[in-house]
């Protein structure tokens, strides 16, 4: 079977009028949301539960390279890599929350990197549609302290993050090989799951995080000129 696959994709390549090699750089903002879930005290037979929804905005970086073909002229598709830059962070701050103890906690989503394939449709010369899905692989991280179950799990933890998504967006040609795109992009992570024990109460608690992101990006790419690919 992935013998198949492999003849079929290079058949596809052998058959294309034109192919090249593409990279660039985004700039934009990123929005993300993260779904937490948290039990407190485990050692009860029937913990109670409560669940928050925290976001923010940040400004977002991303560097990008690719490999584009052309099918016909019209229809194209690229292999794309991504290395992204997140910043921003969810803040939480409680003043004398227990006597002159105080309650923080933070969370944001850190650098990583994604792959995506993207079918495109050539609409004109100079512009071009593209939508396709990715996968993105991203560190994130919190920092809480004193909570007791109330906003998170004590503790400084981080974990990488796989997740799945989609990127759209149009990209218009004022050279013959350099482009100005726009682009949205939205990422869906899977959990991260981490439990302490908390320094005010000595209880156990347990926190579920799902962040999500949205990008928001304009970017110019720059194109290596077409190498052209003949068939016999």
């Amino acid at each position: 079977m992935n013998k198949r696959l492999l003849l079929s994709v290079l058949c596809l390549l052998s058959c294309a009028a034109n192919a090249s090699l593409y990279g660039g750089l985004n700039l934009g903002v990123n929005l993300v949301n993260t779904k937490k879930k948290l039990l407190y005290p485990l050692e009860s037979v029937t913990p109670a539960f409560a669940t928050y929804r925290s976001g923010y905005m940040g400004f977002h970086g991303q560097l990008l390279a690719g490999y584009d073909v052309h099918f016909t002229d019209r229809m194209t598709a690229a292999i794309e890599g991504d290395i992204d830059f997140f910043t921003g962070r969810a803040q939480y701050r409680i003043n004398n929350w227990f006597l002159s103890e105080g309650v923080g906690a933070k969370e944001k989503l850190e650098n990583g990197f994604a792959i995506f394939l993207l079918p495109g449709y050539q609409y004109n010369p100079n512009l071009r549609f593209f939508i396709g899905p990715g996968v993105s692989y991203n560190r994130f991280a919190t920092k809480t302290n004193n909570t007791a179950g109330n906003v998170g799990v004590t503790g400084n933890f981080h974990k990488w993050l796989a997740g799945g998504g989609v990127k759209i967006g149009a990209a218009v040609s004022f050279t013959e090989n350099t482009e100005l795109s726009i682009t949205y992009q939205y990422t869906q992570y899977q959990n991260a799951t981490w439990s302490n024990v908390e320094p005010v109460s000595n209880e156990s608690v347990k926190g579920h995080y799902k962040p999500n992101a949205n990008l928001v990006l304009v970017g110019l790419t720059l194109r290596i000129p077409e190498a052209k690919v003949y068939t016999k």
